[in-house]
């Protein structure tokens, strides 16, 4: 029997560990400026779409995970066809992520460096964590997330105090509608987490349905994540922070205590490399997860050395410093949409429609077929009867 050593909790762990790497790169700036203050409302109200596209993805995962659900629905040429859609997305966003992180640690430090070395030390990291198991992975990815959120929670709590609630309050109807637009790319840029259903096979407590976990850790985080953006904008205003890249890391350099410590912004930048470790790992386990259904077994143990190699060349010949800025903030989240909502959307609504036309008594066989398949039942009960009398 298979082993399943994945808790819920780790499971919800990498999703927000691993988003909390896009998320303090683009929020709240590509919400800006059409939403001004109201950017962290648009964030909060991203909570529907992600309950419903966990939903929808969990309901397609099963017991055995998104790959083989996808399959068993579509079959293995259509479902093939489906898969290979997520294995190209899931090596452009790891192209994508290493060469984020490798930038943002170029950029932290005070000397010159090449972003080659930081690509190849991340990606030597990243081979290593995806040839190993995945309880493994998923026991680092809590303490990445404790890592993280103490981390976030110093930089924001020490910024609270600075914060101008005029920055935020109050909100007119009139500023409803942009903040209304902006709740998809707030979504695209949760999306990073899409490829998490692909892992539903390593979880061990699937048989317990415990709606409280998953409204917990869905609209929890949300709402986290919406704070931390509230408390950006009150910090460096709506103008500052739609010019900055990153208003994260920005505020991450006004932080201090005196006597303490008066600049935390390369600690902070370095441990937020976990963030990105939790995202690329998550990744390259759910390559490996279609890459089951997909290759034959002995093809497997060099899976992970093909997806981070494969991403390693992107990063390195394909995204430029202004290539890869265009892809974070605007083609990788319209991807995250369509295909961790839009996608199992239809294939979620098409297995319901199928289901209530076979409890309906709706068959898609033909007519013809029917009768054939009647007669030869009523030929069938009168062998029966004629036995039953030589009998």
């Amino acid at each position: 029997m298979r082993d399943r050593n994945i808790s819920r909790t780790q499971l919800m762990a990498l999703l927000w560990a691993g988003v909390m790497a896009p998320a303090a790169e683009l929020l709240p700036g590509i919400l800006l400026p059409g939403t001004g203050r109201g950017a962290w409302v648009a964030v909060v109200l991203t909570a529907p779409l992600v309950l419903t596209a966990g939903w929808w993805m969990g309901s397609l995962a099963g017991r055995e995970g998104l790959a083989k659900g996808i399959t068993r629905r579509l079959g293995r040429w259509g479902g093939g066809v489906i898969l290979m859609l997520y294995i190209v997305w899931a090596l452009i966003l790891l192209s994508l992520r290493l060469r984020l992180c490798a930038q943002r640690l170029l950029e932290s430090g005070e000397r010159d460096g090449a972003p080659w070395f930081f690509l190849l030390g991340t990606a030597a990291v990243l081979v290593w964590m995806g040839r190993g198991k995945p309880d493994a992975f998923a026991r680092a990815g809590q303490l990445f997330l404790t890592a993280l959120l103490i981390t976030a929670g110093v930089v924001l709590g020490l910024s609270l105090f600075q914060a101008r609630y005029e920055r935020l309050l109050p909100l007119w109807w009139d500023e409803a509608e942009p903040v209304l637009r902006a709740v998809l790319s707030a979504a695209g840029v949760m999306g990073w987490g899409l490829f998490l259903p692909f892992l539903m096979g390593e979880v061990r407590d699937q048989g317990e349905k415990k709606y409280w976990h998953w409204l917990f850790w869905g609209v929890g985080g949300t709402l986290l994540l919406a704070a931390a953006q509230a408390v950006i904008l009150g910090n460096l205003g709506e103008g500052l922070a739609a010019q900055l890249n990153s208003p994260f890391f920005s505020l991450a350099k006004s932080v201090g205590v005196e006597g303490a410590f008066q600049r935390v912004e390369g600690v902070v930048t370095a441990l937020w490399t976990f963030a990105d470790l939790s995202m690329g790992g998550v990744l390259i386990f759910a390559i490996r997860a279609i890459a089951a259904e997909l290759l034959p077994e002995k093809a497997m143990p060099w899976v992970p050395w093909g997806a981070v190699l494969l991403g390693l060349v992107g990063a390195l010949a394909c995204l430029s410093d202004g290539t890869a800025q265009v892809w974070n903030r605007k083609l990788a989240p319209m991807g995250n949409l369509v295909l961790g909502f839009l996608l199992p959307g239809v294939l979620w609504t098409g297995e319901r429609i199928i289901r209530g036309g076979r409890k309906n008594g709706i068959s898609c066989m033909k007519e013809p077929d029917k009768i054939k398949d009647i007669e030869g039942d009523k030929s069938l009960a009168k062998k029966m009867k004629k036995i039953e009398k030589n009998a």
